[in-house]
């Protein structure tokens, strides 16, 4: 690139990225109730811009301008430049957001949020990977991890409820949101939300309660539940790759067995093993459906406790807890 395009190319990514943070702000802001909306318009903002910054370092600058004119590419025609494959998720996302923000204006509703919550969460996970991949940034030097999750907001679509509010016009509309996005999607595309109750005698499952004999509500909530998808938002090879980047980035060694090694899955495992985290709600949450192999996810606090003791001792820690966990092996089989 030569200097001209250097500049725009770094004025583009700060300004994506700026882009970016008020599109997270806004939707986690509990004073604005048009959360959908104010997140997307900044959201297709963050990508645009980060896409030219890619087509300009890749192209050229002359290449984000249609041909014999002076109007820059659309965000449309960035995904298409960049992501060729139609029925990649990324673009298929992509098409949901873009379309949110071409017609949330003449169709402004609390119900929106319902229906994008999930897809604008997805879009931010896309954003972050591609910003990586494309830029080699890391969006969360400039913000916490664990703040990247939107505070999305759950509850059934009444349909009812919603002929009753809006004219004919704007319910027409949020029927076709509704069969675009529920039905016509692939499957996994989006983030799905599960929510399981269960009423048991057994002490360690479901939702403890107690039966109130003089009350006809006979429930009394006696544990606060936090939303797992939100907090434990690490699966293994995901908090591995994290924590390498970081690593890396700080310049910090990790050695095993005086051996300099990259950080990954297998590490990441024995640090769980080592401090108990499977079980542990401070650190990990089994985000299986009944009936469904064990899939834990895992909490920023977990994270933050393996980037702590690996900075404290990057050349003995991995080898010190493999040991301890032999002993306690041994311990356990003698025991038996």
């Amino acid at each position: 690139m030569n200097e001209v395009e250097s500049a725009t190319y770094e004025r583009l990514l700060d300004k994506s990225q700026e882009a970016f943070l008020l599109a997270i702000e806004l939707y986690n802001r509990p004073t604005i109730r048009y959360h959908a909306e104010g997140c997307c318009f900044f959201l297709c903002n963050a990508w645009e811009l980060m896409l030219k910054a890619h087509i300009i370092r890749q192209i050229g600058y002359e290449s984000v301008y249609y041909p014999g004119s002076d109007r820059t590419l659309s965000l449309s025609d960035c995904l298409k430049k960049v992501f060729t494959n139609e029925n990649d998720p990324l673009r298929l996302n992509m098409d949901v957001v873009c379309e949110l923000r071409n017609t949330s204006t003449h169709f402004v509703t609390d119900e929106y949020e319902l229906f994008y919550g999930p897809i604008l969460q997805e879009c931010v996970k896309f954003y972050e990977e591609k910003l990586r991949e494309l830029h080699g940034i890391e969006i969360s030097d400039r913000i916490p991890e664990n703040y990247l999750a939107l505070s999305v907001r759950r509850g059934d679509v009444d349909f009812d409820v919603i002929k009753a509010r809006y004219p004919r016009e704007v319910v027409e509309k949020m029927l076709e949101l509704g069969s675009s996005i529920v039905a016509s999607r692939p499957e996994g595309f989006g983030i799905g939300y599960a929510t399981e109750f269960r009423l048991t005698k057994k002490k360690g499952e479901g939702i403890p309660v107690r039966i109130a004999s003089d009350s006809d509500t006979a429930v009394s909530i006696l544990h606060s539940l936090t939303d797992p998808i939100n907090k434990y938002t690490y699966r293994a090879k995901r908090g591995a790759d994290f924590i390498r980047r970081k690593l890396n980035k700080e310049g910090v060694i990790l050695r095993v067995k005086g051996e300099p090694k990259e950080f990954n899955v297998f590490h990441f495992n024995v640090f769980v093993d080592f401090y108990n985290m499977k079980g542990n709600d401070a650190y990990s949450y089994n985000l299986s459906l009944g009936g469904e192999q064990p899939s834990w996810g895992y909490s920023q606090q977990a994270i933050d406790l393996m980037l702590q003791e690996i900075r404290r001792d990057p050349e003995h820690v991995i080898d010190g807890m493999r040991g301890e966990l032999a002993k306690r092996k041994v311990r356990k089989n003698s025991s038996q």
